[in-house]
């Protein structure tokens, strides 16, 4: 039989306010539960009913985690039934469930002025008897919330989602009650507040989301209350698969998918995601509309930090936009394609991002985003300090010559392997800002490097840090705006 765990915050005695020198009387009140007796079952104690409808459903309360401030410790003397007693409210409540086993306890101090250190404890305790239990075999960890000060609802919430997001295996509670006193019947019912705490996984999934770009614990959320997902929510959570997975030409299909989904979408229904929904819209932003560009989702990227699948999305889809923008003209009919392709071994890859290459190398010098030079008092190359990032218009000294007779008319290239020729090709910079179209192309060429080094796990000295990376997209897409300008 599976071993039951129940976390829960101490509340006082309910003594109430008393004249100076008279002893209070705890008064017996009555509560109830779906499958229980119909005339309910007496209490005492605030938190005697959770636990006692979980120990009566269950067969057993096996190990009780009680958070408990320095007030719910003290003593008091008070009159219980016809008898006169001395205890704390701990004392009482063990009392009343009958558990005479102190190992079955664990008190855990807490403090309003610094909640952190009972958090910890929770979470290492809670872990601690799952890592005891065997695998097929775990506890089930139930949660009372009646008890405890203001502030136990946050610290309850922090335990749970903790447990979900810490530690090698997700600890999820099997139900959340609390004791509805103020419905004005004899028969206090326990309430399972169990799909109210999931709002806070919900809550944190959408934030998850907006931040990392991450869609399981809005899955889960849904898995939880046992609701079918939303078709934004599991187009998301497509989206989010392809970015981990830097697959970028199922990025685009569930991007475009989204988008539909989100054009026939029901705005007016009343549920949590129609809450965040601008959020979401603003997150997404150029992304759901029709208009985007290659350069939009890489500024998405960016502003994540999604680096790799930033220059990844460069590397193999720009190319082909800027050809379909007319940003760059290729003309490769005298070239036998098939065979050049097959020659580099790139016989999958778009004409597009073969032919840019060979662009590339008739037209910039720089191949690196991070220079080594040799430095002759060391006797070792060093970093170079890379200033040329900072503006725009030091990537002018990272051209050829040639890059002159693209402004006035196209130019003609021999495209060679080895010696050996596949034909000739002509190509051109249009648009309506030819000098931001090759400064764009050069931050191709050593982003596409970059995205190289990354892929390959290079541990060379001349790998961009984060810092240069960050700058050098941010560059990017500053110089994509102007390029793309109509």
């Amino acid at each position: 039989m599976q071993k039951n765990v129940v976390v829960m915050a101490m509340s006082t005695l309910a003594l109430g306010r008393r004249k100076e020198g008279e002893i209070p009387k705890i008064p017996a009140y009555r509560f109830g539960y779906p499958g229980g007796p119909e005339e309910g079952e007496e209490y005492y104690s605030q938190v005697e009913p959770s636990s006692k409808m979980i120990l009566e459903k269950e067969g057993s309360l096996d190990k009780i985690i009680i958070l408990a401030t320095k007030e719910s410790k003290h003593d008091e003397t008070f009159q219980y039934k016809d008898e006169i007693r001395t205890m704390n409210a701990i004392d009482f409540y063990l009392e009343r469930l009958e558990i005479t086993d102190r190992e079955k306890v664990k008190i855990i101090d807490l403090a309003e002025e610094n909640l952190t250190p009972a958090i910890s404890e929770t979470i290492n305790t809670i872990r601690s008897i799952w890592n005891e239990s065997e695998t097929n075999n775990k506890p089930k960890l139930w949660i009372d919330t009646q008890g405890g000060f203001r502030y136990i609802s946050l610290v309850i919430n922090a335990v749970i989602s903790l447990l979900k997001t810490s530690g090698e295996e997700r600890i999820e509670p099997r139900g959340i009650y609390s004791l509805n006193f103020t419905n004005g019947k004899p028969v206090k019912p326990i309430v399972d507040q169990t799909n109210t705490y999931q709002i806070f996984q919900f809550v944190s999934g959408i934030n998850e989301f907006t931040r990392y770009g991450r869609a399981e614990q809005l899955m889960d959320y849904y898995e939880s209350i046992h609701e079918e997902a939303p078709k934004e929510i599991v187009v998301m959570k497509n989206i989010a698969e392809a970015i981990q997975l830097c697959d970028m030409n199922a990025f685009d299909q569930f991007l475009k998918n989204l988008r539909k989904v989100v054009k026939d979408s029901d705005r007016s229904r009343q549920d949590f995601l129609s809450i965040f929904w601008e959020q979401i819209e603003n997150d997404y932003g150029n992304l759901l509309k029709d208009s985007c560009t290659g350069i939009d989702i890489v500024e998405w990227f960016y502003e994540k930090k999604f680096y790799q699948q930033a220059i990844t999305y460069i590397e193999s889809k720009l190319p082909q936009e800027w050809v379909k923008r007319k940003l760059i003209t290729m003309n490769a009919e005298k070239v036998d394609m098939e065979a050049y392709k097959s020659r580099l071994s790139k016989k999958h890859e778009k004409d597009a991002n073969v032919l840019i290459v060979e662009i590339l190398f008739c037209c910039f010098k720089w191949s690196e985003i991070v220079k080594l030079q040799y430095n002759q008092k060391t006797k070792k190359e060093e970093r170079k300090k890379v200033d040329e990032f900072k503006d725009p218009s030091h990537l002018k000294s990272g051209r050829k010559p040639m890059y002159k007779e693209l402004f006035l008319d196209e130019y003609c290239t021999e495209l060679k392997v080895n010696g050996q020729s596949y034909g000739e090709m002509t190509f051109s910079f249009n648009g309506k800002n030819k000098e931001k179209v090759a400064d764009l192309l050069l931050l191709y060429r050593l982003l596409k490097r970059e995205r190289n080094k990354i892929n390959h796990m290079s541990s060379t000295a001349d790998r961009a840090d984060q810092a240069t990376l960050d700058r050098v997209l941010k560059m990017f897409v500053d110089v994509g705006r102007q390029a793309y300008q109509k």
